[in-house]
């Protein structure tokens, strides 16, 4: 083996043989480090690891001229690409799938598009699961891709950095404040000199502190997203997107206070309205509970609450559950509980304390005056809407006039029979639900004003009913769930900037172990590349002694041995250099996939091939030295004996 002056690297047949530092026969077009066969645009699909121009232009191999133009723009825009063979109805096409992370509502999403094409014909095929080269072409150029890099690292989130979240809840804080500022005015507006307006400034009182309660946790969310953009200077986006629901919860209520303000003087004639119809169900309770007793003692019967339960027509189970918590009763396990009725009291006052005992999270029920009141109210509003129908019937034009009339002409001969029921309930329902009757009655409201403003008047009440057991229960009960709503908002925002933090200093560890084995292979590298240009100076100088001795020199078999051997460590120095390069295109294939143990065991078996080069250079400067001393006592011989 000759090797010639400043030849360090010599061609060997043998050195591109990878089967022998792998342990595997490598595959064609796979890569080096998981031998996954999948490629998307020069990288594994695998662990998305770069596997060369050869690979890739094999993968992409045959395409049509149209098909390499779509997959290299959508592999400039940052889509994966990866072809593979599809089963097309009798037809083997070959496939290029186009995929990718995009923007959506919710967030990102995995979207993928296909485009098949006929290897035969070398023309694009269409199905139902493919779509042409122009359609496919458009949908990738429609939508941004985002960067799966990015989001793994937390850099985006979304596809946004943390800048753009900053700037995105900037302008949504600032809606939110232009909403506040409009509730504000109405609460201003709003005159409480009457009973009517008191009321309605005590429901916008409670709506407008929500609001300002929910606009200042906007700012707070807002304020941390900015300081920790600060702190990351821009790098991490999880820390800001971690607000985003805080600041969307905070716009919609402040959103929906600004509606309660704005329907609270509505609210409040309603309420005013239903009022005297609450009193009146009292009454009306109060007055058949006085008949029945009167009754009961002309009878000579004692009052009871099962009595009462058909006074009031229950349903079976409310009136053995109404009995029981009445009288008392014993369950299934044996276990006897008191009653807690008397006789003697009132049973609109007892009935109303029971059914109080009953609310739950799960269900609510009012006293016995509200669900009266909204009888007779609904009684009233049915009353009210028959009269306008009547006063209108000949006027309707639209789809079932001729039913209407008919019903109309029933009922003004049989006003209250039973037979008319339905055509009553016919033609009130036309008047109550106008989306039911494309709008007719409120279009001919002019034709009898007097009738329409009785049945406004009458709905009015009743859905003022309606407000009062709200006032009861709903209200303080929706107002704490969103309270409670925006407190997880806050919460969660803590957690995911906390969490973020934490990722970020696990990752900064990462990188600095990342640094040291990167700082590892590259000490490693350069003392395999030092052992390996000393070992070729020995060689080179031990070569050089081998020619100035002589055969017939005593000394001159030594020195050629001296000279082969230093060769063969020489080889043993080579051979590590060879591996070294193995090596290093390994741990560059693991570092670009994010693999930090792959990566320090290829350092480790660096650090063993540097051991190693080492070593073997310590064995040619030896040799060479026994060479160099060899060969200058044979030439001192050759000159003392004279001339041969």
């Amino acid at each position: 083996m000759t090797i010639t002056q400043g030849q360090t690297d010599p061609s060997d047949a043998e050195s591109d043989d990878t089967s022998a530092w792998r342990g595997k026969e490598p595959v064609a077009g796979s890569c080096p480090a998981c031998q996954r066969e999948e490629v998307r645009a020069g990288r594994c699909g695998g662990c998305a690891a770069a596997i060369g121009a050869e690979a890739a232009a094999a993968a992409l191999e045959g395409m049509p001229r149209n098909a390499g133009v779509l997959l290299h723009e959508a592999e400039q825009l940052g889509w994966g690409v990866r072809t593979e063979l599809r089963r097309t109805g009798r037809l083997w096409v070959r496939a290029a799938v186009i995929s990718g992370l995009v923007i959506v509502r919710a967030g990102v999403e995995e979207t993928e598009h296909v485009c098949a094409w006929n290897e035969a014909t070398g023309k694009f095929v269409a199905s139902a699961s493919t779509g042409g080269f122009k359609a496919v072409r458009e949908a990738i150029k429609a939508v941004r891709v985002v960067a799966r890099e990015q989001e793994a690292t937390g850099r985006t989130v979304w596809g946004r950095d943390a800048a753009e979240w900053v700037r995105q809840m900037v302008d949504a804080v600032t809606k939110v404040t232009a909403s506040l500022c409009g509730a504000r005015d109405a609460f201003n507006n709003l005159d409480g000199s009457t009973p009517t307006g008191a009321r309605a400034v005590e429901l916008a009182s409670a709506a407008y502190a929500e609001a300002r309660t929910a606009e200042r946790s906007a700012i707070d969310a807002v304020n941390a997203a900015r300081t920790w953009l600060a702190e990351t200077n821009g790098d991490d986006a999880r820390g800001c997107a971690s607000w985003r629901q805080a600041i969307l919860l905070a716009g919609e209520h402040v959103k929906e206070a600004g509606k309660a303000i704005a329907d609270a003087m509505a609210r409040a004639e309603r309420e005013a309205l239903a009022a005297p119809i609450i009193e009146e169900a009292q009454e009306r309770l109060d007055a058949r509970e006085a008949q029945w007793r009167g009754q009961l003692v002309e009878s000579g019967r004692a009052p009871s609450a099962r009595g009462y339960a058909e006074l009031i027509v229950m349903f079976t189970d409310s009136s053995r559950a109404w009995c029981a918590w009445f009288e008392g009763h014993t369950d299934y396990d044996g276990v006897t509980h008191a009653g807690h009725g008397d006789p003697s009291r009132s049973f609109v006052a007892q009935y109303d304390a029971w059914v109080e005992s009953r609310r739950s999270n799960r269900s609510v029920y009012y006293p016995s005056r509200y669900t009266s009141a909204s009888l007779i109210a609904g009684g009233r509003t049915d009353a009210a809407a028959l009269a306008f129908t009547l006063a209108v019937t000949d006027r309707i034009e639209g789809r079932g006039g001729e039913a209407l009339r008919k019903a109309a002409a029933a009922v003004r001969k049989n006003p209250q029979g039973f037979g008319t029921s339905n055509d009553r309930k016919h033609l009130s329902d036309w008047s109550k639900y106008p989306h039911n009757s494309f709008g007719e009655p409120t279009r001919l409201a002019e034709h009898a004003p007097v009738e329409w403003a009785a049945l406004e008047t009458a709905q009015a009440a009743y859905h003022g009913v309606r407000d009062f057991e709200h006032a009861l229960y709903w209200d303080a009960h929706n107002a704490g769930e969103r309270a409670e709503a925006r407190a997880e908002a806050d919460r969660a925002g803590l957690a995911g900037r906390d969490e973020a933090r934490a990722e970020r200093a696990a990752s900064g560890r990462t990188a600095a172990v990342w640094e040291a084995a990167v700082e590892r292979l590259t000490t490693a590298r350069s003392r395999v590349y030092a052992a390996v240009v000393l070992a070729a100076g020995d060689l080179e100088r031990a070569r050089a002694c081998g020619e100035r001795v002589r055969e017939d020199d005593a000394l001159a078999g030594d020195v050629w041995s001296a000279v082969r051997s230093c060769e063969e460590a020489y080889d043993d120095v080579h051979r590590a250099k060879r591996d070294t390069a193995h090596y290093e295109e390994s741990a560059e294939v693991y570092r670009t996939a994010g693999v930090l143990s792959d990566f320090v065991a290829e350092c480790e078996r660096m650090e063993e091939a540097a051991a190693r080069a080492e070593s073997a250079r310590e064995k040619t400067l030896d040799l060479y030295g026994c060479a160099f001393e060899d060969s200058v006592t044979a030439v001192e011989n050759r000159h003392e004996g004279g001339p041969q």
